[in-house]
């Protein structure tokens, strides 16, 4: 990998704090409007959108808090906040991971569990990969493949909390949807 400079690094602080605040605002219109549409399967499927929200937070803390750290404070302090942010990482997607059965048989959709798998192995690979590459002392660089692929859990979650919204509307629609 290239150098990477402050600047970049800058950028990547300011797009993932763009991509919270924009992931927040349809958040709220979904859950506003959404859920006042939802009957059938509110309860299974309400739990794994507010863990979904919580692990796209979470990874997309990865791009903002590192890129900041790397640029104003020591090395220490980012793979302090590498390692923080690593075990909340772990423990939310422990969560989806439990709630993907019930929120699946809901929406009926296969795009909502192909995420939830390859967010998954991305998620992984973005935890280890900056201890493989750089030990105990991940270095700048080591920490950026982080930032990208913290990058691309996050679009991947947002994609598919989005499509989830017009599966659970398709459900709601269909002949047995009136289930309650």
């Amino acid at each position: 990998m290239r150098p990477v400079t402050n600047g970049f690094l800058l950028n990547m602080a300011e797009v993932s704090a763009s991509l919270i605040g924009l992931f927040l605002v349809g958040v709220f219109f979904y859950v506003e409007s959404g859920f006042r549409r939802i009957h059938r399967g509110r309860s299974a499927f309400e739990p794994y959108l507010r863990a979904g929200t919580r692990i796209t937070l979470i990874v997309f803390a990865f791009p903002l808090g590192l890129s900041l750290t790397l640029v104003a404070l020591e090395p220490a302090w980012s793979t302090l906040l590498f390692a923080i942010l690593s075990l909340l990482l772990l423990a939310a997607n422990v969560d989806t991971v439990r709630r993907i059965g019930e929120a699946n048989r809901v929406t009926r959709s296969a795009g909502l569990l192909i995420n939830e798998v390859v967010t998954t192995v991305l998620s992984l690979t973005l935890i280890v990969l900056p201890w493989i590459l750089g030990g105990l002392h991940p270095s700048r660089e080591d920490l950026t493949w982080a930032i990208l692929l913290a990058f691309a859990a996050g679009f991947l979650s947002i994609c598919a909390t989005v499509l989830s919204a017009f599966d659970v509307a398709r459900s709601e629609a269909s002949p047995d949807g009136d289930e309650t």
